[in-house]
């Protein structure tokens, strides 16, 4: 009988939602994020975040951009900036953080040249999976 070692990596995984309120025309700030319990183990810790529209409106949406700064095992930055006079200056960000990738899926970075007048893509091509 050969017994085959069982390696694996738990998935550490915390979420939530959070307000950001500016006191300027628009909306543009940045929140300090503390995670409930910090994560464990020395691995990088990869935040996605992403903006709420759970109020409900009468008038469109306005475009906003959303990025994280200072990911550490204890907490992140999240800023946000709201185009034209922004959600009266409270924006819902709803985030996810991870420690490790999920089996099954990848999780890379990319970047992308400074803010331009137009559009930008990029491609990004996913790692085949032979079966």
């Amino acid at each position: 009988m050969v017994f085959f070692p069982l390696i694996f990596t738990a998935v550490s995984l915390k979420a939530g939602k959070g307000n950001i309120t500016s006191t300027a025309s628009g909306l543009f700030a940045c929140k300090k994020i503390s995670f409930p319990n910090p994560f464990y183990g020395g691995q990088q810790v990869k935040v996605f975040a992403s903006v709420g529209h759970t109020v409900k409106s009468l008038t469109p949406r306005n475009g906003a951009a959303i990025w994280v700064e200072d990911v550490t095992a204890n907490g992140f930055t999240v800023c946000v900036v709201e185009y034209a006079e922004g959600s009266n200056g409270t924006t819902e960000v709803n985030w996810m953080a991870l420690q490790s990738t999920p089996s099954g899926s990848e999780m890379e970075t990319t970047s992308l040249d400074a803010w331009t007048s137009g559009t930008t893509c990029k491609k990004i091509a996913f790692k085949q999976v032979s079966e």
